[in-house]
């Protein structure tokens, strides 16, 4: 039996949740369109079919995301096991939603990308009924881990799932210029704030504010890299509509202009220099991009920007006491 999900374009890119629910009823195990079963051909197969839809989660792409939740052990006094379990908790539920978002994007852009190591279902016609399920129990895991947290940490959770379904289905608002971009770094956003238990320190919004203007600076990067996919697929990001001056002047509102409110929350003054370097350093990557070189420098700042991240923490733990 062969069915395909239907799709728009000529690419066959914009899946809708209807691609989805095609694939979780249908026999094609494989994405083919050819109908296989354990009988007829075997275990190899369906396992590499499932291991296909595992790699469409693109785990190496976020897990230095999924942390994030740490933030909140910063400023407060040392906590109990509840907290700790708290906060492992969170990190699970940040991975879930990570895996959600880049999972669903992987499903609809198959048909825009054309690099296989990118996106394992890159040029599928069909959406593999394992990949649609994979996606589907990473949202619903989340909100149930999220749900025996705490009632922030389920909001938190559906604030980067309704994100990510924002991004990449049906509406498809990545190919909104400002908006897109505004919506990418809502999947992330709350991230930092998933184990918060009630109001959050000085320092932890100090680190989160850092975290939210490194995250669009990365974001600006990215949609630098995918401009030729995203051009050929009728997608028009922030990046590719401000052109070159306008990236510039992105950078310097992600650089300079984002430091100011920095000044406001008090921080030691080793902590506000490193913040500054951190944001100003990250700035002058978006500054010299273009998309000959979007590739590399997306590389450079995600290294750079962790680096930031890991100092920052290291040296407001130390001054808080966390």
């Amino acid at each position: 039996m062969k069915l395909h999900a239907p799709t728009r374009g000529p690419r066959g890119r914009d899946a809708s949740f209807r691609d989805v629910a095609v694939a979780l009823i249908t026999r094609d195990t494989d994405g083919s369109g050819d109908e296989r079963s354990m009988d007829e051909s075997g275990g190899a197969p369906r396992v590499s079919a499932w291991w296909r839809a595992a790699r469409a989660l693109r785990a190496s792409h976020w897990w230095y995301f999924a942390p994030l939740p740490l933030a909140s052990l910063v400023g407060v006094p040392s906590g109990d096991g509840g907290t700790a379990l708290r906060v492992l908790g969170s990190i699970a539920v940040a991975a879930l939603c990570l895996a959600y978002a880049y999972g669903l994007n992987g499903i609809t852009d198959r048909g825009m990308d054309s690099n296989a190591a990118k996106n394992s279902l890159a040029g599928l016609a069909g959406v593999p009924r394992e990949a649609a399920v994979l996606v589907a129990a990473c949202a619903l895991g989340a909100l149930a881990v999220a749900a025996a947290l705490t009632p922030i940490a389920l909001l938190g959770a559906a604030v980067s799932l309704l994100a990510g379904t924002m991004y990449s289905a049906k509406l498809r608002l990545k190919r909104l210029p400002v908006i897109g971009t505004i919506v990418n770094v809502l999947i992330f956003a709350p991230l930092p704030l998933l184990a918060v238990s009630g109001a959050p320190s000085t320092d932890m919004l100090f680190l989160t504010y850092c975290f939210w203007v490194l995250i669009t600076q990365n974001q600006i990067i990215h949609e630098l890299t995918d401009a030729k996919e995203d051009a050929m697929a009728g997608v028009r990001t922030t990046a590719v509509a401000a052109g070159p001056t306008g990236v510039r002047a992105i950078a310097f509102l992600l650089g300079p202009l984002s430091v100011p409110p920095l000044w406001l929350m008090h921080a030691a003054p080793a902590v506000l220099a490193w913040a500054v370097l951190g944001l100003c350093g990250g700035a002058t990557t978006v500054a010299l991009c273009d998309e000959d070189r979007a590739k590399q420098l997306r590389v450079v700042h995600r290294w750079f920007s962790l680096v930031v991240g890991v100092v920052l923490f290291a040296l407001l733990a130390r001054e808080g006491g966390a």
